[in-house]
């Protein structure tokens, strides 16, 4: 009797099949990023691409859902110059440029069976997570001395002749009053911030340790200012008083100056960026069997 039920077992144990099988994989991304906000007319502005780059580790612990999480870097930029048919971006004269690092992890839904020990494959996706990036707005001066801003008897102007077409950092000259005395209930921005990142992909499975990719996602932040533009221009004296005359200059780069209190950008509509372009991975953790199903 005691041998017939250990054969019974030990049968049994034979036809054990470990269904689910997770992996680890390691990647790269790389493709192009863009911004929308008060210096763009479109969600999409194919003018403001520029070259994003990153690394990624997926974890898939089974064949439906993913988890990722990545590291990008690339650059944004607006422009009203880009406009030129529309004579209100191209008398406020605004740009900017920043640098973008993106570090996000999501959650990713296979909208087909991710095989692991599948050779070839076609597998859809959508993600949503969670982002933390970091920015630094900055603007291109130019030097014009026939500028409204170059007054008989204002000669603080002038000093800034030597930073012709230099770069300068926008967020340090609050250049809509932020955290002057005049305007201390307006808060700097902070160049740290989140963003909730949502997308779409397709994976290509190329054999079972290598896959191609495209895709493709939103951050949606909570701040206006990737640009450094949002509220109304402020009173130019108290910006030239509290930060010097590159804030002043800075603040409103119109031909013609604009009073204080008129609309600069539009603070009803936070900005957002995109990340898009290709991936590739290789699985270099692969399971054992980790969950055992009876026949």
């Amino acid at each position: 009797m005691l041998t017939a039920v250990m054969l019974t077992v030990t049968s049994m144990a034979n036809a054990q099949q470990w269904s689910r099988k997770s992996s680890l994989e390691f990647g790269f991304m790389a493709g192009g990023s863009n911004y929308a906000g008060d210096l763009t007319d479109k969600y999409f502005e194919t003018e403001g691409i520029h070259p994003n780059g990153g690394i990624l580790v997926r974890y898939n612990p089974v064949q439906r859902f993913s988890f990722h999480v990545g590291v990008n870097y690339g650059q944004i930029s607006g422009d009203d110059a880009r406009y030129s048919n529309d004579e209100r971006r191209t008398n406020r004269n605004l740009h900017f440029k920043s640098d973008l690092w993106d570090f996000h992890a999501a959650f990713d839904i296979n909208l087909n069976t991710f095989d692991f020990q599948q050779k070839r494959g076609v597998v859809p996706y959508i993600f949503g997570g969670v982002s933390v990036f970091k920015f630094n707005p900055q603007a291109q001066f130019f030097y014009q001395p026939n500028s409204w801003q170059n007054l008989a008897n204002d000669q603080s102007y002038e000093t800034l002749e030597d930073r012709h077409e230099d770069w300068i950092e926008l967020q340090p000259l609050g250049t809509e009053g932020q955290e002057t005395t005049e305007y201390n209930d307006i808060k700097r921005y902070s160049l740290t911030q989140f963003a909730i990142p949502v997308g779409i992909g397709v994976k290509f499975k190329l054999n079972p340790n290598w896959t191609f990719g495209i895709e493709y996602s939103t951050r949606f932040t909570f701040t206006d200012y990737l640009d450094d533009v949002s509220g109304d221009y402020a009173e130019l004296v108290f910006l030239e008083a509290q930060y010097g005359a590159m804030s002043k200059a800075m603040a409103d780069r119109s031909p013609t100056e604009n009073p204080a209190g008129v609309a600069r950008g539009d603070e009803s509509k936070t900005d957002l960026y995109n990340i898009f372009g290709i991936t590739l991975t290789y699985r270099i953790i692969k399971s054992g069997e980790v969950c055992p199903a009876f026949r």
